[in-house]
């Protein structure tokens, strides 16, 4: 009675107006977005940019030397507009979530129903709902007439789930709460689903920030950097430290000089911008950007659509891919799989008759049910006509209809169909032979993961009657993608461990996974995880059931009826144990984790949301997980690039520093052997080139075979093969320049040989680091792009050599023919050196395998060819 009357009274106006005052409106709460300069700020606080930022100011203010001041401070400003305009992007997953709601709600105001704005809606207002509305918040229904509503952007079900007006306590589906999983809450409707059939009425109990939907949008506040955006990072600190001690260097050298009166103070002020200019790979964060936006054009030929640039190089360092099962792995299209027919029944006439489904719109069972019967040619006859029905309810778990049939010449009869969960249906049935078939079929079927229905008839106008005839089984199924089990093999062929995640039920889950060929075991659901204690983190989780409960996540093959933030604690667990995560999914459940992964893969196929999309960095657009795997493939490409392209930049940075501090004790008339606009000539555009050429490289064999790096791109393997490279190419230079200063050379003449010896140097390092083995391997020019770069770059440096009216911008002049045969010395000889460091390397690390694990057969085998997966050595 207390329902009912507070179903036809509802709130007062005034007592309403109360609560939108204190709860404020029914919207999602959006944080005011951080200004420009605040972003710009962000984006000055890495090191490199800061020493480029003292660099350029006191080249422009003490040195007074504008042009090569402007330059520099306009390499910071357009590096600082891209990474503003990029963060910009991340605010848009939030204000997508508003348009889910809906505009306009239906409440009972004073005794009348009243249509108002969804955002006036508040806790206590008493709404109605039909088939086709948006549930405008979240409430408890009061009551329910074969109320059904598509929950799937909010549990990932593709069935739709019946709800029922429910009393805590009195059974299952009567729980309520936020610890319990959204599928598991039949009395209550939560904002922002649809509701696909029957009617209802509910109090509101949660508004805006306190639905289920809005603690998804508290939810994706934060963010995560993928793996090469933190490794750049690392990059920018080593450098940054590299700068500092090299300036300690410099300052304890220049002051005595200056004491001693060999040196004036501002040629030391002119050697710290030489020094900064030579720690800064300027064209670092260029090539960088360049290589992925072609990556992202390539993929988007794919299908695959990159928000976010550094995804793609994220993408292929993936480890884990967490995919989302409805959408994903399969269509989110129930579809008929299988089917058991009593002779001389008539099944898909049944199957239409009791069916809500109208012009493929509908509850998912009666839409699949009504396109299997149009496939088998079966249609209702023109004069049929329903008389009566009783739709499907939790309760009877059965929907009946009775339609007005042709009896010959005695006109119509009526005739009962029944539609329902096989237990209840066969109940009603007539006991016999076929009956107890259908009965012994139902436990085949179901452990298949199948849904299956029971369809009977009977000639008769009563709903309620018994003695049915038995007309045969129907087992359905969320439809498996064509490409999903190739995928996955894909996946496991790269290295990758695929984890399914669904809302389904375990059986269902488990059946799924093993057709598409994940290893199914151990399958771990939500209420396993709840029993164990709150989400990761959280304040009530005692050390234990952490624990515990990141040891199942971790180890779980299948994640069946898990909430979001179950999603979102098996990323943060994952990428807690050094797993590089990739997050598939395609509704409003999947959000968060999308947007905490290392990159978010939205499936945006039909069933897509906004908020997936505005949360994931990658979107593929056929919602295919095959064409994850090319993304991956152009992602492990892209890795080998970009690896290749860091070490090229930073073995001639170091090697500038090398040769700007010899320069300080070695060459007292110098002071500095390459000045300022030298170097920025070397570092923007001669080094630019050949560096974006490395980033478009296409590798010989399947860059699926590239595994990600052990230890990153910048371990301290790999900074130790820099820093050898580097001081070969930084004593090959120092031997031309001193040759040079031996024979008499002029200043101009010393630094154009300094100059001419590192840019030849460094153009064969191009191929030094691509190479896997050896430098000049078989095939090594089949790489067009580096060769035409090279070629390219070197012409453009033979041009400012040889013709004076180019080279005066740059203090060059014309050299005699022993410094060019010195400088093309250097590139031979710098590609001989890193030959036998590379082989000094390979050989020692045979010794440290064979004293771990022995002289075998096996194990000489397994040493002699360098994984794949290492990229550019």
């Amino acid at each position: 009675m207390e329902a009912t009357a507070r179903a036809l009274t509802g709130l007062t106006e005034e007592a309403a107006s109360r609560r939108l005052a204190e709860c404020g409106p029914n919207e999602f709460p959006q944080p005011r977005p951080p200004g420009l300069l605040v972003r710009a700020a962000r984006q000055l606080a890495d090191p490199m940019s800061i020493l480029l930022l003292v660099a350029g100011l006191v080249t422009l203010v003490v040195l007074g030397e504008v042009p090569e001041g402007a330059a520099i401070v306009t390499i910071l400003l357009v590096n600082v507009i891209i990474g503003v305009s990029q963060e910009t992007k991340a605010d848009r997953a939030v204000r997508a979530l508003r348009t889910l709601t809906a505009p306009m709600a239906k409440v009972v105001r004073d005794g009348a129903v009243r249509r108002i704005p969804a955002a006036e809606v508040v806790p206590g207002d008493v709404m109605q709902v039909a088939a086709g509305d948006r549930v405008p918040a979240d409430a408890r229904l009061l009551e329910a007439s074969g109320l059904g509503v598509d929950e799937s952007m909010l549990t990932g079900e593709s069935l739709s789930a019946d709800k029922r007006v429910t009393a805590p306590g009195e059974g299952p589906g009567a729980e309520t709460g936020t610890n319990v999983p959204p599928a598991d809450r039949h009395g209550e409707l939560f904002a922002g689903t649809l509701v696909v059939r029957g009617a209802g009425v509910a109090e509101v109990t949660g508004t805006g920030g306190g639905t289920e939907m809005g603690r998804i949008a508290a939810a994706l506040g934060g963010g995560v950097k993928g793996p090469l955006a933190v490794e750049l990072a690392q990059v920018s600190r080593r450098i940054g430290l590299v700068a500092v001690l090299a300036g300690i260097v410099m300052i304890l050298i220049g002051l005595t000089r200056v004491q001693r009166g060999e040196a004036a103070l501002l040629d030391i002020i002119l050697a710290g911008v030489a020094l900064a200019i030579a720690a800064v790979p300027e064209s670092l964060a260029a090539a960088v950007t360049t290589a992925l936006a072609l990556g992202s054009q390539r993929m988007a030929r794919l299908g695959v659509i990159v928000r976010r640039l550094s995804a793609i190089e994220a993408l292929g360092a993936t480890t884990v891919i967490a995919t989302d099962k409805t959408g994903t792995l399969t269509t989110g299209h129930l579809t008929v799989v299988d089917q058991v027919t009593v002779p001389g029944g008539d099944l898909w006439r049944a199957a239409l008759r009791c069916n809500d489904a109208r012009d493929g719109l509908g509850d998912a069972v009666d839409v699949a049910l009504a396109v299997a019967a149009e496939r088998r040619g079966v249609r209702l006859q023109p004069e049929e006509r329903r008389l009566a029905d009783r739709p499907f309810e939790a309760e009877t778990k059965s929907m009946a209809v009775i339609t007005s049939v042709a009896a010959g010449d005695r006109g119509s009869r009526p005739l009962l169909t029944v539609k329902g969960a096989p237990e209840v249906v066969l109940a009603r049935c007539v006991p016999g032979e076929e009956t107890d078939r259908l009965a012994a079929a139902v436990s085949g079927l179901a452990d298949r993961g199948l849904r299956v229905l029971a369809l009977a008839e009977k000639d008769t106008g009563d709903l309620d009657a018994g003695g049915l005839r038995p007309l045969g089984l129907v087992a359905l199924r969320d439809e498996i993608r064509p490409s999903a089990p190739q995928a996955v093999a894909d996946c496991r062929a790269a290295g990758i461990r695929v984890v399914m995640v669904t809302g389904d039920h375990a059986d269902t889950a488990r059946a799924i996974a093993e057709e598409v060929g994940i290893e199914a075991d151990p399958v771990v659901t939500g209420a396993a995880l709840d029993a164990l204690g709150g989400s990761v983190g959280s304040p009530g989780t005692g050390e234990h059931a952490h624990a515990e409960r990141s040891a199942r996540l971790r180890e779980a093959a299948v994640l069946a009826r898990v909430d979001p933030a179950t999603k979102l604690d098996l990323v943060r667990v994952l990428r807690s144990g050094g797993e590089v995560v990739a997050m598939t999914g395609d509704g409003v459940n999947d959000a968060p984790a999308l947007r905490n992964a290392d990159v978010g893969v939205a499936m945006a196929g039909e069933e897509g949301t906004d908020v997936a999309r505005e949360a994931a960095a990658v979107v593929v657009t056929n919602g295919e997980l095959g064409t994850i795997v090319s993304g991956v493939r152009e992602g492990r490409r892209l890795h080998h690039n970009v690896a290749s392209m860091i070490g090229y930049l930073l073995i001639g940075n170091l090697a500038e520093i090398l040769i700007v501090l010899t320069g300080l004790i070695a060459w007292p008339e110098l002071v500095v052997p390459l000045l300022p606009v030298q170097l920025l000539w070397i570092n923007l555009v001669l080094d630019g080139i050949p560096a974006i050429a490395l980033g478009v490289d296409r590798p010989a064999g399947d860059p699926l075979a590239l595994r990600p790096r052990v230890g990153g791109l910048l371990s301290w393997r790999v900074l130790t093969r820099i820093a050898l490279r580097a001081l070969v190419v930084g004593a090959l230079v120092f031997a031309a320049v001193e040759s040079a200063r031996r024979l008499g050379w002029s200043e101009e003449q010393v630094r154009g040989q300094a100059v001419l010896a590192l840019v030849f140097a460094r153009l064969t390092l191009a191929y030094v680091v691509r190479a896997r083995r050896r430098t000049f391997e078989r095939g090594w020019w089949r790489g067009r792009a580096v060769l035409v770069a090279v070629a390219a770059t070197a012409a453009l440096q033979v041009l400012v050599t040889v013709i004076p009216p180019l080279g005066a911008p740059l203090a060059l002049v014309p050299l005699p023919a022993a410094g060019w045969a010195m400088a093309l010395g250097a590139a031979v000889l710098s590609v001989i050196v890193c030959d036998l460091i590379r082989f000094g390397e390979r050989g020692a690390r045979r010794g440290a395998e064979d004293d771990a694990g022995g002289r075998t057969g096996r194990a000489v085998a397994g040493r002699d060819a360098e994984p794949a997966g290492r990229g550019a050595s």
